[in-house]
Formats: structure tokens, C-alpha cells, sequence
């Protein structure tokens, strides 16, 4: 498989994922929304697959769109009980969709060739408004985990070191990536600690997540530190579909699925 097309599948997949997480989270299932995603995921489809590429342009405007309703929801009360956290999810939903028009006009945004921009909209998309969906609404929700807004400031700052690092300046990056290596896996101690999961099916969720990520990371340490190891000179061309593999189908959605399970519990009960 060659990488562009597995970036695209995890492309599609971040933003059939993403949206429904923010429109459950923060705009309370909005009809409009949820339609309009379907219309614009297909747009993305048309672009990526080569038929229309300007098409992806609609992807930005709905990502613009739900940023517009979540501003409207709270008019009044942004910035009272964290609801400005909801902001940041938008916004990275829109760095993302960013990176998929340049990616797929070939605009070479910052000097981003195809590939790269994909690298980027998948970031955008799985760490800033994915993960960030998940993190940001237990914040705004829940008063005694006000840790978590310390946890989201790191995993932006970190998110802009890698990308200013990944192109240029390379010392950033070696930062963001020592980062994460410390900040990923003390983020999942702490959620299991104050979330205190009743279920056992939020554990396992948890735990997998938690060792998927320790994978993960050290994966990329490795990569990053000690390029010239045997296992990452041989598998170099492999580091892509393993580590955004575990990353895309493992880490983020079982923690966000612990983190849904968990919520959806304590209504019904």
C-alpha cells in the first residue's frame, strides 16, 4: 500500500470520527451539522480519490460552520464554566482541513509537498480536535479535573513544536516528541485515576489505549533518537503504517471510548 493512500484512509477515518464527537460533545447533535458532514466528508472523498480536488474547500467551510454554532451556543457564556475550551477542538478542526486543500490542490503550503500535508491534516485532526474533543469536554463538564486544561495547554504548545520542528528546525521537534513521551501516558495514569471507570469495558479500554501508546511513543523516540538502529533502518518505510496505525486506530479512539462509555453510564444511572 503506498503511503499517501494509507494517509488517506486515515484521513477519512479521523474525519468520519471527529465531527460526530463534536457535534455529541458540544453542539448538541445538531441536525444541520450532522448533515452537512455527510455532504462535506463527500466532498473530501471526491478530492482525495482525484476527480474534483478543489472540492475539499467545503470541508474547511463546514469546519467553519461548526465553530460559527458553537460561537452561537454560547454568545452569552464563552467565557464562563471553560466554555471557551470548546473553541480549541474548532479551531484545530480547521488547521486540519487547511492542510487537506493544500494537500490535495498541491498548493505546497509552507513547502509541504502532498504527503506532508496529509501528515499534517492527520495531526490537526486525531491530536487537536479528536483527542482534544474528548479532553476539553471533561473539563468544561467536570470541576474536580481542572488538571486537564494543563494537560490540553502542554498538548497544544507540544502539537506547534512538532510542526515547526518536522519541516525546519529539528531541535523543536526532538522537544515536542520528549514531550509526548512524557506527557501521553501520565494523561492516561491521570484520566483512570479521577474518572475512576465503574466498567469494566472503560478499562479495558484504558488499558489497552495506555500500553498501545507506550508502543506508540517509544516507536517514535526511537525513530527520532536513534534513527540508525537496525529495527528503524529496516522498517523505515513500515514506521508510518505502524506508528499512525496504533495512534489512529488504537490510542485515541479506545481512550475516547473509555471516556464516552463512562459518561454514557453515569446518565442512565
Amino acid at each position: 500500500m503506498e503511503t499517501n493512500h494509507f494517509l488517506s484512509i486515515v484521513i477519512c477515518f479521523g474525519y468520519i470520527i471527529a465531527p460526530l464527537l463534536s457535534n455529541h460533545f458540544f453542539l448538541k447533535n445538531s441536525k444541520s451539522y450532522q448533515w452537512i458532514h455527510i455532504l462535506s466528508f463527500t466532498s473530501v472523498l471526491i478530492s482525495i480519490s482525484g476527480f474534483q480536488r478543489m472540492f475539499s474547500i467545503v470541508w474547511f467551510f463546514f469546519c467553519g460552520y461548526g465553530l460559527y454554532l458553537y460561537l452561537h451556543l454560547h454568545k452569552t457564556d464563552l467565557f464562563q464554566n471553560k466554555h471557551w475550551l470548546g473553541t480549541i477542538p474548532f479551531f484545530f478542526s480547521l488547521v486540519s482541513a487547511t492542510w487537506i486543500v493544500s494537500g490535495t490542490n498541491d498548493f505546497r503550503l509552507l513547502g509541504y509537498d502532498e504527503t506532508w500535508s496529509y501528515y499534517a491534516a492527520i495531526h490537526g485532526c486525531f491530536i487537536g480536535w479528536y483527542l482534544l474533543s474528548g479532553l476539553c469536554y471533561l473539563a468544561i463538564k467536570h470541576n474536580h479535573m481542572n488538571l486537564l486544561i494543563v494537560f490540553i495547554g502542554m498538548i497544544v504548545s507540544l502539537f506547534f513544536f512538532i510542526a515547526i520542528g518536522i519541516y525546519q528546525f529539528g531541535l523543536f521537534k526532538k522537544i515536542g516528541v520528549i514531550g509526548y513521551v512524557v506527557l501521553f501516558p501520565t494523561l492516561v495514569l491521570y484520566l483512570y485515576r479521577v474518572m475512576d471507570p465503574k466498567h469494566n469495558l472503560s478499562k479495558i479500554f484504558l488499558g489497552i489505549s495506555g500500553f498501545a501508546v507506550l508502543i506508540s511513543l517509544g516507536l517514535a523516540f526511537g525513530n527520532e533518537f536513534f534513527p540508525s538502529a537496525p529495527i528503524y533502518h529496516i522498517h523505515q518505510s513500515n514506521m508510518v503504517f505502524v506508528h499512525g496505525g496504533i495512534n489512529a486506530f488504537l490510542v485515541i479512539p479506545l481512550l475516547l471510548g473509555a471516556i464516552l462509555n463512562e459518561e454514557r453510564n453515569r446518565i442512565d444511572s
